[in-house]
């Protein structure tokens, strides 16, 4: 069973990794704005999805082995940073597109499927941080790999809900915000550069850790 008194806390660091700026709002918001609220939807259920392979990961006991192989992390890291550097070329590509051909981004699921498995944030709190979590009592109904997904469902949950909610949020600006060209403009190129620092903040973790 869940040791639920550390929810609170589980549920305080979940927060925090949500919250705090990263690939996964960036594409959100984005989505949202670009694209309108139902991609936005779709966005968050492939960012979703991609925390399920997380999840089987750490539950499995291979989190544990990749905390072993920097060179692993390391991999998930440039893999990020060259996946955000198509995703910020894309992006200034499009920055004054007309409205019809910029909201015309394909696969968006798939978008947020890999934004998510490729962000080393994510992939350290599943494989580093998360594990921490586990009831340590000792009781004989303390099984790690269900707790595990107990965890990850519920992290799941609350990711699943922040991104529709981040998504939706920037969609209603949509009609408001992208009939004006140069604000459209502004926007693409600012969420391209935030793209583009992503990147080489990963490029440049791998080569200064």
């Amino acid at each position: 069973m869940l040791d639920v008194s550390v929810l609170p806390a589980f549920l305080l660091a979940v927060t925090v990794i949500l919250v705090t700026p990263g690939p996964d709002m960036a594409f959100m918001v984005a989505t949202g704005i670009n694209q309108g609220r139902r991609a936005a939807v779709q966005g968050a259920f492939g960012v979703t999805s991609a925390m399920t392979i997380w999840v089987l990961v750490a539950a499995t006991g291979l989190g544990v082995a990749l905390t072993q192989l920097p060179a692993a992390l390391d991999a998930i890291r440039l893999a990020g940073a060259g996946y955000l550097a198509f995703l910020a070329v894309t992006t200034w590509r499009r920055a004054g597109a007309p409205l019809e051909e910029a909201a015309v981004v394909p696969n968006v699921f798939r978008r947020g499927f890999v934004v998510n498995i490729t962000n080393p944030k994510i992939a350290l709190f599943f494989v580093a941080f998360l594990p921490q979590f586990l009831g340590t009592t000792g009781g004989t109904g303390e099984n790690p790999f269900a707790q595990i997904l107990m965890l990850g469902l519920l992290l799941q949950l609350t990711g699943l809900l922040t991104d529709l909610a981040i998504g939706s949020a920037a969609g209603l600006f949509r009609d408001a915000v992208l009939s004006r060209p140069r604000v459209r403009y502004l926007l693409d190129g600012a969420a391209g550069t935030v793209y583009g620092a992503l990147a080489v903040l990963l490029v440049m973790g791998v080569v200064h850790g």
